[in-house]
């Protein structure tokens, strides 16, 4: 009897055993599932914060866009609209003159022989003023003016539309050397009168194939963040190169303050940044290290404290599959 006793004990505690065991095992996994839920659910949430800051990064360069087209549409729109305020005073001037031509001439139509002893007077004065002005001369010089203040106009314009879609994926062959020209078009009334900027593009430099697009936003992050770096007065040196026969080299140098060894390994990490609050987010260069490198590329930076910085950046000439998404 003691022994059935003990087998009965036995197997109700390995009963009970397996029973702890499965409900402990049920709980590990209702846990796990509850931190993997959590986890989950913090990653959306910073996914969704970083995609709304690149939003806002995306906005903020906007602005900044149409403001410094609209800053250098002003200067040629201004003087073509003061000359074709002249123009018209000039054609008010000359059309005077011309009436009191046709009116001499219609008194001798209508009155014979005495009328034109009456209109010679009316005829010299006329003859003099038409003689004596340059109003036409003039105004085909203003209005020459005018056409080449509506080319620079349409120039600019042209040169906004590289910028008018950054979430275009398609890919094409592009001429990097215009789109750092039309970046710095962009970004030229930041730059004019303190920052001496200069060109060395190579000629006849492979067009590369990618998202040109998005390629003008890396230009355009790099050139903003040297004329930042280098604040009231320093030299911006843009440079590019063919460095072999299936990649091009762009470089943008500054002469600012340089980037400090502790701050350097950092500079591309999403959101990291040294601007006060609300100067920056902090994506500018992650966006940049993010469209470079999925379309194949590579950035270096060199960077000496007091000296300034150079940020280069290569590309491969025909990289078909560039997978970056807008940003």
């Amino acid at each position: 009897m003691s022994f059935g006793l003990a087998v009965f004990f036995i197997v109700l505690a390995a009963i009970m055993g397996a029973s702890l065991m499965a409900w402990m095992s049920s709980r590990r996994e209702r846990t796990l599932e509850t931190v993997l839920a959590a986890a989950q659910e913090e990653l959306k949430r910073q996914q969704d914060n970083q995609a709304q800051a690149i939003h806002t990064t995306k906005l903020a360069a906007l602005g900044q866009m149409v403001a410094g087209v609209a800053h250098e549409i002003n200067t040629p729109l201004g003087f073509v609209k003061s000359n074709v305020e002249v123009v018209n005073e000039l054609l008010r001037d000359y059309e005077a003159s011309v009436s009191r031509l046709i009116s001499g001439i219609d008194v001798i139509a209508t009155g014979g022989a005495p009328a034109l002893e009456q209109a010679r007077p009316v005829l010299a004065k006329a003859r003099r003023e038409l003689t004596s002005q340059n109003a036409l001369s003039d105004a085909k010089d203003l209005l020459r003016d005018c056409l080449d203040g509506l080319k620079t106009i349409a120039e600019l314009v042209l040169n906004l539309k590289g910028f008018s879609r950054v979430d275009r994926e398609g890919t094409d062959l592009a001429d990097l050397n215009e789109s750092l020209k039309n970046a710095l078009t962009v970004v030229s009334h930041q730059l004019r009168d303190k920052i001496k900027v200069v060109q060395q593009f190579e000629p006849g430099l492979p067009r590369v194939r990618c998202v040109p697009a998005q390629l003008n936003q890396v230009f355009l992050n790099l050139i903003n963040n040297a004329a930042q770096a280098m604040e009231d007065r320093g030299t911006l040196s843009i440079t590019s190169r063919n460095v072999s026969s299936g990649a091009v080299e762009i470089a943008v140098s500054d002469t600012g303050s340089g980037i400090p060894d502790k701050v350097l390994p950092r500079i591309f990490d999403p959101f990291f940044t040294t601007k006060k609050v609300g100067e920056g987010t902090g994506l500018g260069l992650s966006i940049v290290h993010k469209i470079v490198r999925a379309h194949g590329g590579s950035i270096h930076v060199k960077t000496k404290v007091g000296e300034g910085t150079t940020f280069t950046v290569t590309l491969p000439v025909d990289f078909t599959q560039p997978s970056v998404k807008a940003a």
